[in-house]
Formats: C-alpha cells, structure tokens, sequence
C-alpha cells in the first residue's frame, strides 16, 4: 500500500518538475524527439525514481538483473501510476 502511494507522490513529483521546467524554458518544446511534453514526463519519472534510489517494481517481488532495468520500470511504473491517478481525479471531477 505505501509503495502505490509512493509512486503516486513521485509521480506528482514529476509532473509538477515536467510542468516548471517546461514553463520556464520553452525551448525544450524545440527538441525533434523530445518535444512532446509526454515524453518529458516520461523522462522526468526516470529521473527521480534515479535519484531517490527508489524501486516500485522490487517492492512488488519484480527483480532485475540489472540496475538501469530497474530504474526505467520503475520509472515508466511511476508515470504510468501518475497518469492513472489523474485519469482518475478527472473522472470524479466531471
């Protein structure tokens, strides 16, 4: 349980980075591959699933063999909760 609510903190973490990084550096909307600002999220997650050394997938019995296997799921793992969650709220909101 507190590890769904940890990936939802993280991914509202990301969100709320994606969305001041995007605002003040428009730039970053220019790059050929990353110009979508889906992608930056995506980014964003892995980024701070890194840095906070933390792993969703473990917590929930899914072993990697390697480290950046890890980070990348949990990564997607995080946006993809994110994503759910807002999904979600909008649905309440209506």
């Amino acid at each position: 349980m507190y590890t769904l609510a940890l990936a939802v903190l993280l991914g509202f973490v990301a969100a709320q980075v994606t969305s001041f990084v995007l605002d003040n550096v428009p730039a970053l909307n220019k790059v050929p591959v990353l110009g979508n600002n889906d992608n930056w999220f995506i980014a964003a997650s892995i980024l701070i699933v890194w840095l906070t050394d933390t792993s969703i997938l473990a917590a929930y019995g899914i072993g990697a063999t390697t480290e950046w296997i890890d980070v990348v799921g949990s990564g997607l793992a995080v946006a993809g909760v994110a994503n759910l969650s807002n999904a979600v709220v909008n649905w309440f909101d209506k």
